[in-house]
């Protein structure tokens, strides 16, 4: 269990990790608010939305691909030292985004922006769980959680001023800025190495690493590029799937696996990675969905952040206070009333027409939801690891989100481009059909797992079958002393010392040099401070009080 820290470095601990969560949606914000205004804000921009929408997925395959890999990358060769690099890059891909000028240079940066994401999202949790004591690792999970929503919030309150004043690639530079800070506070953090991981001198599979990233990576753009590349992304996914089968294979095989099959055999892992699934399909839908319907309504991109203020501001106060409420629900209670939230919203925003009181209602109610999700499913996978595999639960965890949003994204295009509801809105209404769906099955999976897995609901009832368990092994160790002092006595034998519980030792029968149990054996009476009691000694049975 990891000590207690310092309180200074508790605080700079919770900093930087809630740090790097807040720029980094702060970062998918801005690219969101980019391509809404390049598309209908009058951008000097010729470019169709397909090619706009590269901004996005330069950015999001990279993550998607690298997460799972930098998670155990960084549980092998130390969280900090991963964090520290993904933090250089990650700046490195914001500063070239704001200066070079040329489109396709722009879209490699935000490549390389991109795979530094996926290297400090894993690590900054997996250096804050690995040096916080068990009793505040929930708390700090809804702090990085929180610090999702808070990231999205100021770029939409400041966002949409900054590119009507300097252009959409000013929306880039708070990350880049933060991100500097946050570089300069990483360098006092503690090394967060594992035990164990110094003596892990033998090399990890790279060969099955570069296989998973280019797996994952393929089976995204296949996702995200549907609509628009049509049979090519079958063969795009065919190719996940095979290079997918050959990492796992490898990892079968080989000593120091790209992938740690063991964290996959922890129980409850697979249930809280299913969730997240869920849940980056639903919140990546809603967030692509939203700015979309304002903007095709002719609001401007001022009055679009200000409509998605609320959502945010829900999303931050509801995920720090689901640490506050997951000790009486557990994660998969909040998994649930997360996706009813969800659910209950968006059948709220399909009864309106526009935006109204209850529009604005809905969209505060999404952002309840999103942010028990955010928490609960973060909790539901990252604690079900061991501390030394924090790193590779967080990158497995934050990877099906994202492949999760990329299926929510691409669902959502498809929907409102072929809709399958009518009437002047019938493509918003038939994405927001999409998403009550899917909450639906979120909200079923949470509701299975806590009536299959009681203990799942609460951190009390965890507690309470141990207690038994350790009752039961006292009351088996005093049913064989019981026996033994029964049993007819051997001259010069003595009882062994491990056969007898503590409780059942008065204090003549320890010898004050060895500590071990003498000839003296207590028979525990029904009552433990009265009645007479039968001790065995050498001349054989005899009574004491």
């Amino acid at each position: 269990m990891a000590r207690k820290p310092a309180r200074g470095r508790g605080a700079l601990l919770r900093l930087v990790g809630a740090g790097v969560m807040l720029i980094v949606m702060a970062d998918t914000t801005a690219t969101t608010l980019a391509v809404g205004l390049m598309q209908y804000g009058g951008a000097e921009t010729d470019l169709p939305l397909s090619d706009l929408l590269w901004l996005t997925s330069a950015a999001f395959v990279p993550v998607a691909a690298l997460l799972a890999t930098a998670g155990r990358m960084a549980d092998l060769f130390g969280r900090r030292r991963m964090l520290v690099i993904g933090l250089v890059v990650f700046i490195l891909g914001g500063f070239a985004t704001l200066t070079l000028p040329d489109w396709p240079m722009v879209l490699a940066a935000r490549a390389v922006q991109g795979a530094g994401a996926a290297a400090m999202i894993p690590a900054s949790l997996a250096v804050l769980l690995g040096e916080l004591p068990e009793n505040q690792r929930r708390g700090a999970i809804a702090l990085w959680s929180s610090a999702s929503g808070i990231g999205c919030l100021l770029m939409q309150a400041g966002g949409g001023w900054l590119a009507s004043e300097f252009g959409w690639r000013s929306l880039f530079a708070p990350v880049v800025v933060v991100g500097m800070l946050l570089l300069l506070a990483a360098t006092w953090l503690p090394p967060g190495l594992p035990d164990g991981a110094r003596n892990a001198a033998r090399r990890p599979d790279m060969i099955g690493a570069v296989l998973l990233a280019a797996a994952i990576g393929a089976m995204v753009l296949a996702i995200s590029k549907a609509t628009s590349w049509g049979a090519v992304c079958g063969y795009l996914a065919a190719g996940a799937l095979v290079l997918l089968a050959l990492s796992l294979l490898r990892a079968r095989r080989h000593r120091v696996p790209a992938v740690d099959l063991t964290l996959w055999r922890r129980p409850g892992f697979a249930w809280g990675w299913l969730a997240t699934w869920g849940f980056g399909v639903l919140s990546y839908g809603l967030l692509a969905l939203q700015p979309l319907y304002l903007l095709h309504l002719g609001f401007p991109m001022l009055e679009v952040a200000l409509w998605l203020t609320p959502t945010s501001v829900a999303v931050a106060v509801t995920a720090w206070l689901g640490g506050k409420v997951v000790r009486k629900l557990g994660p998969y209670g909040l998994i649930y009333v997360g996706a009813t939230a969800c659910g209950g919203s968006c059948v709220v925003a399909l009864a309106q027409s526009g935006p109204t009181l209850w529009g604005l209602a809905a969209s505060v109610g999404v952002g309840v939801g999103v942010g028990a999700l955010a928490p609960g499913t973060s909790m539901a996978t990252t604690l079900a690891a061991q501390p030394h595999q924090y790193a590779s639960a967080v990158g497995a965890a934050v990877m099906s989100r994202m492949v999760g949003g990329a299926v929510g994204v691409a669902t959502v295009s498809v929907v409102i481009g072929n809709p399958f509801m009518a009437g002047p809105m019938g493509g918003l209404a038939s994405a927001l059909a999409v998403c009550v769906a899917v909450s639906v099955l979120v909200g079923s999976l949470a509701l299975i797992k806590m009536l299959r897995m009681p203990h799942a609901t609460g951190e009390v009832m965890v507690l309470v079958p141990r207690r038994l368990l350790l009752d039961l092994r006292t009351q088996l160790a005093t049913v064989a002393a019981e026996a033994d002092a029964l049993l007819p006595a051997q001259p010069g034998s003595a009882v062994p010392a491990h056969a007898v519980p503590p409780q059942a030792v008065p204090p003549q029968a320890v010898s004050p040099q060895t500590g071990r149990g003498q000839a003296h054996v207590m028979r525990p009476g029904p009552q433990p401070r009265g009645g007479t009691r039968l001790a065995r000694t050498p001349e054989g049975l005899s009574s004491w009080q």
